[in-house]
């Protein structure tokens, strides 16, 4: 007897008015809340639940606060740490829970003492409101997104927007009913855009996807959770022709994306019974050798007086001395190894990356995929910094920047073929381990 279970629940996680938030290393102290932040988890498996996801309204956190709050969230709830996915939304009008150079200090009180225990309490309800589900999925095509890899006439690659660039335009909706009185109880949305419509602005809020999580939940009358997909060179697609601007512009974006998911829910006509299934491993993605230590030094040493260069040469000069630093004490690692944990529910797969992903990269997913929907998450586990397409490496940006020079250990940059070749490694197991479609 099928007896999937799924229960959810959300605590507000909204910091003190003069935060700073983040997402722009220009300093921008929040001056009031337009909408609160939220912690999102649900939580699934066969009886009592046995697996998270959890979508917190934040920009991003690196893999050793993902990995805190895993162990917290193992510890209070039993539940396995390598079946909890812990992703943002991947708003910039939040707190500040980076740790890098020139992007401003990680917010400990914030973290300490109103992230880890709402974050709790929602996984304790989520838990303890678990019941059984049908399950109904539908997408959409939406335009609230636009590549923002802008490239000028001089060749050089801007944030902005860009026409032709690559950008999926699918929103997927995944709605969950009680098993016996088919009402409406959970439902999940799934896009990829940046959370910058209202980056210029100080109020503290969710950004374009915020209206569109309480239109959707004023319609169902159900809990409503969002997950981010390919946004790493999305941005929104504001009526101002750039990627950022102010409350006015998020509202207007955010109206449309409202829209467009319950334009996708209503699309829905059939629910079925889950099949659920996990499976949890190791993939490795090959690191680039060193350069030299001269040829480091010679560009730490171009770069001149520290106090003033920009938040990105800083960040880059502070790796490039790392790198020396390793260079010199003979360390080296070889792969970058990352616990991945992978849901399939029906004929739906989440596949959670620890990166802002580029679309070009989660569309191959998609298409070598065995599943129907094939919905991979950014900045979930970690924030690895931007995991850009080999075709864009040699064009440069900011994107590119951070890819190749935020991290002591570099990338191979043909790492989106072995990313995507060991996800479709994995996703191929769960078939191959008796999962039904």
């Amino acid at each position: 007897m099928n007896n999937f279970t799924l229960g959810c629940a959300y605590r507000i996680i909204t910091p003190s008015l003069g935060t700073l938030l983040y997402g722009y290393p220009n300093k921008r102290p929040a001056d009031k809340v337009n909408d609160d932040l939220r912690c999102n988890v649900m939580a699934f498996g066969y009886g009592k639940p046995d697996s998270v996801l959890i979508s917190m309204d934040l920009c991003s956190f690196p893999e050793p606060v993902a990995n805190r709050l895993a162990v917290e969230i193992n510890s209070h709830t039993n539940i396995a740490k390598e079946k909890i996915a812990i992703c943002a939304t991947h708003t910039h009008s939040g707190p500040c829970l980076s740790t890098i150079v020139g992007w401003g200090d990680f917010d400990t009180d914030y973290f300490e003492n109103t992230l880890i225990k709402n974050m709790l309490d929602a996984c304790d309800e989520a838990i303890n409101c678990a019941k059984e589900v049908l399950l109904g999925v539908a997408s959409t095509d939406s335009y609230v997104g636009i590549n923002r890899r802008e490239i000028l006439p001089n060749g050089q690659v801007t944030l902005g927007q860009n026409q032709w660039g690559a950008f999926d335009p699918t929103m997927t909706v995944l709605s969950f009913i009680g098993k016996d009185d088919k009402k409406p109880f959970a439902n999940l949305i799934h896009y990829g855009c940046h959370g910058t419509a209202a980056g210029h602005a100080t109020p503290i809020t969710r950004d374009w996807s915020g209206i569109m999580v309480d239109r959707l939940t004023t319609e169902t009358g159900a809990f409503t959770m969002y997950v981010n997909g390919a946004e790493g060179d999305v941005g929104p697609r504001l009526s101002n022709g750039k990627t950022v601007g102010d409350i006015s512009l998020m509202t207007e974006l955010g109206g449309i994306a409202a829209n467009d998911a319950v334009k996708a829910f209503k699309k829905i006509k059939t629910y079925r019974d889950v099949n659920y299934s996990v499976i949890t491993d190791e993939i490795k993605l090959p690191y680039k050798p060193f350069p030299s230590i001269e040829e480091m030094e010679a560009k730490v040493e171009a770069m001149g007086d520290p106090e003033k260069l920009w938040p990105m040469s800083q960040l880059v000069r502070s790796t490039l001395l790392k790198r020396i630093e390793a260079v010199k004490k003979g360390e080296f690692k070889s792969h970058m190894v990352i616990n991945q944990v992978i849901f399939a529910f029906n004929d739906v797969v989440i596949v959670p990356f620890g990166f802002e992903v580029f679309s070009e990269i989660f569309l191959r997913l998609k298409k070598y995929s065995p599943f129907e929907n094939t919905l991979g998450i950014s900045n979930s586990n970690a924030a690895n910094a931007y995991l850009p397409s080999l075709d864009q490496i040699p064009r440069g940006g900011y994107e590119v920047t951070q890819f190749t020079g935020r991290n002591v250990y570099a990338l191979a940059d043909n790492t989106d073929d072995n990313i995507i070749n060991e996800n479709i490694r994995l996703i191929e197991m769960l078939l191959e381990n008796g999962h039904i479609q």
